[in-house]
């Protein structure tokens, strides 16, 4: 099983083991293109607004990195 594939299947086990389930995302990017985000939240009266606002900033902070990264890699090519 691979890596990618068994963060699935543990969000998929925690949704099964927990009540109040409020939402849940599993985000993986190809390899190189950020860090992976996984949230399960837990609420007995969910937000829909609150969920999408989450993993809106959370992808926000992901893109914003991998644009920091780019404009670094470029800047010490330049004289």
């Amino acid at each position: 099983m691979s890596e990618i594939a068994a963060r699935f299947r543990r969000m998929a086990d925690a949704i099964e083991k927990n009540e109040n389930f409020g939402g849940a995302f599993v985000v993986v990017p190809p390899e190189g293109a950020g860090e992976s985000v996984q949230t399960l939240l837990l609420d007995p009266t969910p937000d829909p607004a609150q969920f999408w606002q989450m993993l809106l900033t959370k992808c926000q902070i992901q893109i914003a990195e991998i644009e920091m990264a780019k404009r670094t890699n470029q800047s010490f090519g330049r004289r």
